[in-house]
């Protein structure tokens, strides 16, 4: 499961939705493969969600430069910004469902999607102090636990949809998570392969109620608009 991001930069304005953010904050998502071999990869990425617009951080591995995205749906425009060499940089996209395949899943009102009854354990525990009620799944690749905060107004599709970004990107993890019927956000997913392939854990992580603003900011960045 590729966390992330591969831009398509060839984008057509048409989108032209304006919502307010039920969930205000910050957290970090990390995600850990953990492969037959023994071998372990990590990914990391930052989420601010503002009022009017959101920021996804993704830290990059190694010397890899980290890379930030702005989400502004009342501009209709996602905001792609880079340092390389110390020169910043970046590329102004339009917001749309061809090439931010995941923008429906991300605009979706939280009370809105697809429930269904769950397979609750019984069993609970405390996260990033919020009480998690434990819930198991399946398909037909992975066994699921899903540790789900129900006070947090945020899904973790809504989560996985800013990952979405470029013409053709899949969609299949928002649809397997769609399909689980979950209403909560999942602090801690355990996926177990049922095909000999990579488990993978996904923590939510650092919560803050306030951050930064200029997590929004494109000062200083010379930006290039793509049409």
């Amino acid at each position: 499961m590729k966390i992330i991001l591969s831009l398509i930069l060839t984008f057509t304005l048409t989108c032209s939705s304006s919502i307010s953010q039920s969930y205000i904050g910050s957290f970090d998502l990390v995600a850990s493969q953990n492969y037959t071999n023994g071998n372990i990869q990590r990914d990391t990425i930052s989420y601010y969600f503002g009022n009017e617009k959101t920021a996804i951080l993704i830290h990059g591995r190694g010397e890899s430069q980290n890379m930030r995205m702005v989400f502004s749906t009342s501009d209709t425009i996602i905001t792609s910004l880079f340092e390389i060499n110390g020169k910043k940089g970046g590329f102004i996209l339009p917001m749309n469902d061809d090439y931010w395949p995941g923008i429906s899943h991300a605009l979706r009102p939280y009370d809105k999607g697809p429930r269904k009854e769950l397979n609750y354990t019984g069993k609970e525990k405390h996260i990033e102090g919020f009480t998690c009620r434990e819930v198991l799944a399946e398909n037909e690749d992975f066994n699921v636990v899903l540790w789900v905060a129900e006070d947090i107004p945020l899904s973790m599709t809504q989560v996985f949809s800013y990952q979405s970004v470029g013409k053709g990107k899949t969609i299949k993890e928002m649809e397997m998570l769609d399909k689980f019927g979950l209403k909560g956000l999942s602090l801690e997913l355990i996926l177990k392969s049922k095909q000999g392939g990579a488990d993978v854990t996904i923590q939510l992580m650092n919560f803050t109620e306030t951050f930064d603003e200029n997590i929004f900011s494109t000062d200083g960045y010379e930006l290039i608009e793509v049409e």
